[in-house]
């Protein structure tokens, strides 16, 4: 919005889990029985709280935002699943500033799977409050009775890839300001190389016994011998744990957590092939025109994603990689069979998508939102 400021963030990570100030006295919880977590717990809670947050007792940092902002746009992400305390904060806060302070108020740019009887009655409760609601795709906007939502791209769609020549220029210049962009083995981005990602799947609790790391080494020899140079892609800390001991046994290339976006958008972009549970190195890699092969079994979203994108559904398991490698390689070979014919569909599909993602600020030019 021509003008505008963003006068505060709240980013997930601070109300993921308790902040110190999110806490009742730990004496008084247990003399009364209750939960040390101020947070909602279930949509009874709701508007107790909310007043409480008015009276100043809780969540002293949320009001003061809310207050200062004109316009609340909550970026949901892939954050809201089962009953976890960011979904029901997501919830909350739109709640708050709708209800409780009047606010013009979206929930944008988000997945939603409504796993959860709590999650669900919260959601029934909150999604009709609000002024604009924007899902990243077709499957959660079915969360919403039909009308009262949009479907826009997420907003990640926004970054493409450089050409070659560019990207080499960019990754130079770079790479003398922050250091090596990879770590591990060899590397040449000029040469036809697969990128195999982590997955949020995988530190879930669904299978705490599993030692993912054997079946992501035999997928990586697999690949060696089918597209030639692996390198192993971390979206977060987590993944690492998984995918560095990968490194190290096969000597292979790994991209962190840490690289700039542009960085990682064209380490993805230009792959032959990505292979993963995760959403935004997936946009990456459609941005570029490139297959993705999603392990997207326990992931709802990874299924959106490939229905969305125009690929097929893989039916893969993270969780079962030694028994399914025939299946991942023979869909890699499938999709490099089909050249470049295939990358020049991939590549239009996600220019067509990425041309929406306006739509999820577009309560900021409407007339909810005040003049520049």
């Amino acid at each position: 919005m021509s003008g505008g400021t963003i006068s505060s963030t709240l980013y997930q990570y601070s109300f993921s889990s308790p902040q110190e100030n999110d806490k009742l006295e730990k004496k008084e919880c247990e003399a009364s029985g209750v939960n040390e977590d101020v947070a909602p717990a279930h949509w009874g809670e709701f508007e107790h709280l909310a007043q409480s947050v008015i009276d100043d007792e809780v969540f002293n940092d949320i009001a003061t935002a809310i207050c200062n902002s004109d316009v609340v746009l909550i970026n949901g992400e892939g954050c809201i699943y089962d009953r976890t305390r960011q979904s029901r904060m997501i919830f909350f806060i739109a709640y708050l500033a709708k209800r409780f302070f009047g606010k013009p108020t979206a929930l944008v740019n988000h997945s939603i799977v409504m796993n959860e009887p709590v999650l669900r009655e919260i959601a029934q409760h909150v999604y009709p409050l609000l002024d604009d609601i924007v899902f990243r795709e077709p499957d959660s906007a079915l969360a919403c009775p039909a009308g009262q939502s949009r479907v826009a791209a997420d907003a990640a769609y926004l970054y493409e890839p450089e050409p070659p020549e560019q990207w080499e220029r960019s990754t130079e210049a770079t790479r003398e300001r922050n250091g090596a962009l990879w770590s591990g083995g060899a590397f040449d981005p000029h040469k036809p190389y697969a990128c195999i990602g982590g997955g949020s799947v995988y530190f879930r609790g669904l299978r705490p016994e599993l030692d993912a790391i054997p079946g992501l080494v035999m997928l990586c020899r697999e690949l060696q011998g089918s597209v030639g140079q692996v390198l192993l892609t971390a979206s977060s800390a987590k993944d690492l744990r998984i995918l560095e001991p990968v490194s190290k046994m096969l000597d292979l290339p790994l991209a962190g957590a840490s690289l700039p976006i542009q960085c990682a958008v064209n380490l993805v972009g230009n792959a032959r092939v990505y292979i993963g549970a995760r959403w935004h190195p997936s946009i990456f890699a459609h941005r570029g025109g490139v297959p993705v092969v999603a392990l997207s079994r326990h992931t709802p979203k990874m299924d959106a994603f490939l229905k969305q994108a125009g690929i097929p559904p893989s039916h893969l398991d993270p969780f079962s990689l030694e028994n399914q490698l025939d299946d991942v390689i023979g869909q890699v070979r499938s999709h490099l069979d089909a050249g470049e014919q295939l990358r020049v569909k991939l590549r239009a599909d996600a220019t067509r998508l990425s041309e929406t993602t306006s739509e999820n600020v577009r309560l900021l030019t409407s007339s909810f939102a005040p003049c520049a």
